[in-house]
């Protein structure tokens, strides 16, 4: 999708979210823009998706007592989305703020999807939550995530005790990614017929985060945005 192509969503302040497979590169995507608005003097909110630190010892604390159910995640993750949606997200539009998320409400319905624990909740939520103005997926080939993934040390996280019980699948992490991937296509073909801005990320993709810039630029012709967070 071209800048020029873009809708212009009406409501006030701008809503950009980067999604993305673990390891795709959002968040070189999003200090890219981050770093431009601050070089503009444009004011602009990061928040990072299942923020709540309560939140988050909570899920650690259950999953090592192994009660931490794909259910149970879900119903967590959905609160940390919640919380950060109604204490920080949408005050920050209403102030007409540009806010910048590293991964929204569609982390959630794929992950769900994914972990065995249903979409119903999260398209629920979807319809009641703020659509966002432009939404960036990083299409990353799995392997290639799972490839930096190893490098960081990090152990990717997941629910999904098919995956982690089946002794066939000899990846498990790069199986888990791939499912992931095939989950967020699913959902972002249907979510594109809705006159929603879905820009696909590749490797190939050359400054794509100009494209937000323009989209920032148009909309200012609706609204002025406030030049600081002060």
């Amino acid at each position: 999708m071209k800048k020029s192509e873009f809708i212009i969503n009406r409501k006030k302040g701008v809503l950009v979210v980067y999604e993305g497979i673990s390891g795709s590169g959002k968040s070189e995507g999003i200090a890219k823009l981050s770093h431009y608005l601050s070089a503009m003097d444009i004011g602009s909110t990061v928040i990072e998706w299942n923020s709540n630190a309560r939140i988050r010892k909570w899920v650690k604390s259950l999953n090592r007592l192994g009660l931490l159910t794909s259910m149970l995640y879900s119903v967590l993750q959905w609160l940390s989305f919640l919380l950060d949606y109604w204490r920080i997200i949408l005050p920050a539009l209403r102030k007409n703020h540009i806010v910048i998320a590293d991964r929204y409400i569609y982390t959630g319905i794929t992950r769900d999807d994914v972990n065995g624990a249903g979409r119903w909740l999260g398209l629920l939520l979807c319809r009641l939550v703020r659509k966002p103005d432009v939404v960036l997926f990083y299409d990353t080939q799995p392997k290639v995530c799972h490839e930096r993934i190893r490098l960081r040390g990090k152990a990717l996280f997941h629910t999904n005790k098919k995956i982690h019980t089946n002794e066939l699948i000899k990846n498990k992490e790069l199986h888990y990614l791939e499912e992931m991937r095939r989950a967020y296509i699913r959902l972002f073909a249907v979510l594109q017929q809705r006159s929603m801005n879905i820009v696909f990320v590749n490797e190939e993709s050359v400054n794509v985060h100009t494209s937000v810039e323009g989209y920032i630029y148009r909309k200012r012709d609706y609204f002025n945005y406030r030049v600081s967070n002060s």
